[in-house]
């Protein structure tokens, strides 16, 4: 590649609006279609065995999921690379998003077929879009807001009125091939935590990271270079409201 090439690429996360960015996705993911029907039966069902059998281990005992990089073996999407470890943070996001929420009926197989069939990007190669959470938890029927500032007070705000956040952000502000992560951070009486943030115990096994002061912390705690791209903020509906 050019210099200017990469030049250009470098400055994608600094000053390409969050939105020209989010629409980019959407629009690959439908370029690129879902996954074909006759490979999402097939990828439900392989994971149902493996999640009850050889890979239990990755949910048995286990509140929130922190360790992706142990998911190598779960199946999802129909790129070459994709699978749960590579390309299946969103995924993981609104699983532990809905823990949070307090749903602990809505297995990891179910997710995984839901987004091969709506929000996945490439097939699986860049995981599915950042703003499928979003459209996931509003079919849901929880109540739902986005932003794409990166403004301390209007983080900060969102975290004052929700319980669980769902954050897509670059690796690397000033280089985009450092690609992006998505993560849940929790609400909790002594903080904010970030969930699958490839943090570990002193015995090597993941965990959570925090606590966090506010929202904007927990964001910025993801990495010293991290910035975000979307912050999607979800929490029960109030009774009554429509």
């Amino acid at each position: 590649m050019s210099k200017i090439g990469k030049f250009f690429e470098k400055l994608i996360p600094s000053y390409i609006p969050n939105t020209v960015v989010l629409m980019f996705f959407t629009g690959i993911s439908v370029i690129t279609g879902p996954v074909k029907k006759r490979i999402r039966d097939v990828h439900y069902e392989e994971n149902q065995e493996l999640l009850a059998g050889e890979c239990r281990h990755l949910l048995e005992g286990k509140d929130l999921i922190e360790n992706q990089s142990d998911w190598g073996k779960v199946l999802f999407g129909s790129h070459k690379k994709s699978n749960i470890s590579y390309s299946g943070c969103g995924i993981i996001a609104t699983y532990n998003a809905l823990k949070v929420l307090g749903d602990k009926g809505t297995p990891m197989t179910y997710l995984i077929k839901y987004y091969e069939q709506t929000g996945i990007t490439l097939k699986g190669g860049f995981g599915i879009t950042p703003r499928a959470p979003y459209q996931f938890f509003k079919k849901k029927g929880y109540e739902v807001a986005k932003i794409t500032t990166r403004r301390t007070d209007i983080i900060n705000e969102l975290g004052d009125r929700y319980t669980a956040f769902i954050v897509t952000f670059y690796w690397d502000k000033s280089n985009i091939h450092s690609q992006l992560h998505t993560v849940c951070i929790s609400k909790e009486a002594d903080g904010f935590y970030i969930h699958n943030i490839y943090c570990k115990k002193a015995d090597g096994s993941y965990t959570r990271q925090g606590s966090y002061a506010s929202l904007t912390d927990a964001v910025n705690g993801t990495g010293k270079n991290t910035v975000p791209l979307v912050i999607i903020g979800i929490r029960q509906k109030k009774v009554g409201t429509g």
